[in-house]
């Protein structure tokens, strides 16, 4: 994984979901931060990380009970490991070569290659973020700094964009799911669960090279 003095995306993207799941007020302790540098050192990918805490919160979530909340982002720990160990079975043959930099580029620049070539009119509205992205990764030197920002724009496209067949079906389970939640902790849910479900129904790929 790239190794930059800005880990703001890395961080940022672990707590909002973390946050948004367990919702209520919370501040990260020093031992959570210390276990997402870990997990950064380890160069677990970012999405291997949020399955993980998603994991962690629906396993949680069918035990927990008189509505206790996960107290810490640690108590996820064994679920990323899990995840992060399954990733590794799935790509056991880039993780032996050794994968630079450069190759993640060359990863990300496909998949944007392929979405667009497929851009099904229901995703036409994020067409440009990624012909965007794609002109970004066209250069040898890509700003990731500029990924993660065309990344962000499309997240937020889609929460605003998303057609009512996938609200309907994202809210539904939220609702089943999460029973007896507030209002706001269950919206902050439902956007989480809007993405992820938008991205896996029409193959939207993540522009960061932290989730590769």
């Amino acid at each position: 994984m790239p190794r930059r003095k800005d880990k703001s995306f890395y961080f940022q993207e672990i707590a909002r979901t973390f946050f948004n799941l367990r919702g209520a007020p919370f501040v990260l302790s020093s031992r959570d931060m210390v276990a997402i540098s870990s997990w950064e050192e380890r160069g677990i990918p970012l999405r291997v990380v949020l399955e993980g805490i998603e994991r962690a919160f629906e396993k949680y979530r069918k035990r927990a009970v008189g509505g206790r909340k996960i107290s810490s982002l640690s108590f996820c720990e064994t679920e990323i490991l899990r995840a992060h160990a399954e990733f590794r079975d799935r790509t056991v043959g880039r993780a032996e070569k050794g994968e630079s930099r450069e190759d993640k580029r060359k990863r990300i620049k496909i998949e944007v290659e392929r979405f667009l070539k497929s851009l099904p009119p229901e995703a036409a509205f994020i067409g440009e973020v990624y012909r965007e992205a794609l002109a970004v990764l066209n250069r040898r030197e890509a700003s990731e700094e500029a990924l993660e920002r065309l990344d962000a724009r499309a997240e937020e496209l889609i929460t605003r964009e998303a057609d009512a067949a996938v609200r309907a079906e994202v809210e539904k389970r939220i609702r089943a799911d999460f029973p007896g939640r507030p209002a706001e902790e269950l919206r902050g849910i439902f956007l989480i669960g809007l993405v992820k479900r938008w991205r896996e129904k029409f193959r939207v790929p993540y522009l960061s090279y932290f989730f590769y």
